[in-house]
């Protein structure tokens, strides 16, 4: 009885230990956002928004943010519109191997996708750098948003389908007027999986963005790279913000338990 609780306390302390190791950098970089000055330093100096106000009215941040923000516009619907029809394929059981192929890009470094796409398009002679961009990225968004449509299609009652089927309807009126409708759920998640893929992604934009359209991450990566203040903090925290905003709405539709078991 004892040893159980004991076992108990340390398996809570390790736990708390490790949450608090993979949460601990997002507090050091909430907390610098904050700070009134350039540097770090331990003790407190007081609360300033300089570096949200610097981020906002920057001629590089702004530029980029409206960049990212056009491309995960143009990501999310192309996604869902490839995502949506493979999905029902793949559930169907008639090509279950396309699944399985879909999901190399999450496999594969990002890197390494980056520089074939590059010498893809390179051969390609595809020089619009907005057009690679959104192949890019929705081919790299294509796995983690049917990963969601699956996660409803498992739990999907088939019923009402077989049951317009009876009643005459054909396989493009049953999908849309009955399966369709049961997707809600999927089709919201699987676009908030894209468009943050799309706004976050670096590995695979720095290979196909040109000077003209610096995404988000490239932008912060160039400004690290020459300066030393908390701008990027201030960028940081407001992606964390975002992402902790749409984590609750993936729990509240699909659920994080069930897209994280669904294979």
């Amino acid at each position: 009885m004892k040893t159980g609780l004991f076992g108990k306390v340390m398996w809570t302390i390790y736990m708390v230990a490790i949450m608090g190791f993979l949460l601990a950098p997002l507090v050091f970089v909430v907390y610098y956002s904050f700070l009134p000055t350039a540097f770090f330093k331990l003790e407190w100096q007081g609360v300033s928004l300089r570096w949200y106000q610097a981020f906002f009215t920057s001629d590089v941040f702004m530029p980029a943010l409206r960049h990212t923000l056009l491309i995960a516009a143009l990501v999310v619907p192309v996604t869902l519109l490839v995502a949506l029809p493979t999905t029902h394929l793949v559930a169907s059981g008639h090509v279950r191997w396309l699944g399985q192929a879909l999901t190399v890009p999450v496999v594969v470094p990002g890197v390494v996708t980056g520089i074939a796409l590059m010498g893809f398009f390179a051969l390609l002679s595809v020089e619009n750098a907005l057009l690679r961009l959104v192949i890019g990225l929705t081919l790299y968004c294509l796995p983690f948003t049917m990963r969601a449509l699956n996660a409803v299609y498992s739990g999907l009652d088939r019923r009402p389908e077989e049951a317009a089927r009876d009643l005459g309807a054909g396989p493009a009126r049953t999908y849309l007027t009955v399966t369709l409708p049961q997707l809600k759920a999927g089709i919201l998640s699987g676009a908030i999986l894209a468009f943050v893929e799309a706004v976050d992604n670096f590995s695979i934009a720095v290979f196909m963005a040109d000077t003209a359209t610096k995404t988000l991450p490239i932008a912060a990566y160039d400004h690290i790279r020459d300066f030393d203040d908390p701008t990027v903090a201030a960028m940081s925290t407001l992606l964390i913000v975002l992402a902790f905003v749409l984590v609750f709405v993936l729990e509240k539709t699909v659920g994080l338990e069930r897209m994280i078991r669904d294979k």
